[in-house]
């Protein structure tokens, strides 16, 4: 993620997605089981936080929730991979110095570390969240896809010649996905106590929609667009793979389903697929301001793309003029031919409880 704050003030369509899924929780949160004696505390684990604001929003939510029917302590952990922008999160937890969770006796902590892995004590846990995380692979298949960015096929309404992906490219991808989500089950199982939720939400498809259309389409575009004026290497954008996978509904509970590996391990209280409003494109619903839009897509979408770009150039090229340029051929792009690049935010949700 683009940090400095960068990604906080563009993510305004990611807190969207978040919140048809929060009420659920916040409904539920009463029959989360109460700490043992030895405990003495409620254990929360936010995972996937990023640099920290919508995290925290949630968190606040969710704690205002469990004061109306019990005033025991609060741990919570805030967590992300290692390089994530920490001091960024913890600004977010203490704007004015001292930490702003909306109650008393609650308690902040960091952990770095994979949503596909251990990341606290077996049974610490009495509740679990995680928002617009566990698309993002826990490690690329070694596989090529010279075709296209994004392992996931292009947009219906962004055709160009070369730019395709056959069912065949994806194999490797949905494998590593799968397994990677069954990991982060196995992972909660050991951490929450019985009796304990969580709350997955996740970017995703449904049907012929998918989140990735639009975004890598014109990130596709633009990068084809200076391979083609000779900015970068044709070498560049064949290697070039943003390591996401945007699952379904069904490929995100198949295992937990009764019968499957972790089946035994929860129960799903609640899941659903919804298209949230995002507010870039509500407010050119609005006004009409395609400028405006396109300007607020690009900073929504480099947010999360451009530590990956950035990443893939080559040390030889002037970096960072060549990711400027390649941002502002996007906005443009956006601007000459939005109707190529529409953007549904397609957010899947799941509640569960550990058995």
């Amino acid at each position: 993620m683009k940090g400095g704050g960068y990604y906080d003030a563009n993510s305004q369509a990611q807190r969207a997605a978040m919140e048809p899924f929060l009420p659920w929780l916040e409904a539920s949160i009463e029959h989360v089981p109460v700490p043992s004696q030895e405990q003495g505390c409620y254990r929360f684990l936010d995972i996937g936080s990023s640099e920290g604001a919508n995290a925290v929003y949630a968190i606040k939510r969710l704690i205002r929730a469990l004061r109306r029917v019990s005033s025991l302590p609060i741990q919570v952990g805030f967590d992300d991979l290692p390089s994530n922008d920490f001091n960024r999160l913890f600004l977010n937890l203490f704007p004015q110095g001292q930490l702003d969770l909306a109650a008393e006796e609650i308690y902040a902590c960091a952990v770095a570390g994979t949503a596909f892995g251990r990341l606290v004590p077996a049974g610490s846990l009495q509740l679990a969240t995680t928002f617009n995380a566990i698309g993002f692979l826990n490690e690329k298949p070694k596989a090529e896809l010279p075709r296209f960015i994004l392992p996931m096929a292009p947009g219906p309404h962004a055709p160009r010649p070369g730019v395709h992906v056959t069912d065949q490219d994806l194999i490797p991808f949905r494998t590593q996905a799968a397994s990677d989500l069954k990991a982060f089950y196995a992972a909660r199982a050991a951490e929450l106590v019985s009796g304990g939720q969580l709350l997955v939400q996740v970017f995703g498809r449904r049907g012929e929609l998918s989140t990735s259309h639009g975004i890598y389409d014109v990130l596709s575009d633009a990068l084809l667009d200076a391979v083609e004026q000779g900015r970068l290497p044709q070498v560049v954008y064949e290697q070039l793979l943003f390591p996401i996978y945007f699952r379904s509904l069904e490929e995100l509970l198949a295992p937990v389903q009764p019968g499957a590996e972790h089946g035994a391990c929860f129960e799903v209280l609640q899941a659903e697929v919804r298209e949230v409003e995002v507010p870039f494109n509500q407010q050119r619903q609005l006004d009409g301001d395609v400028n405006a839009w396109a300007r607020q897509y690009t900073g929504f979408m480099r947010a999360f793309t451009e530590a990956i770009l950035a990443a893939a150039l080559p040390e030889t090229l002037p970096q960072a003029d060549i990711l400027e340029w390649i941002y502002e051929r996007i906005q443009q792009r956006l601007i000459a031919t939005p109707e190529r690049y529409p953007f549904h935010y397609i957010s899947i949700g799941a509640l569960l409880k550990r058995l």
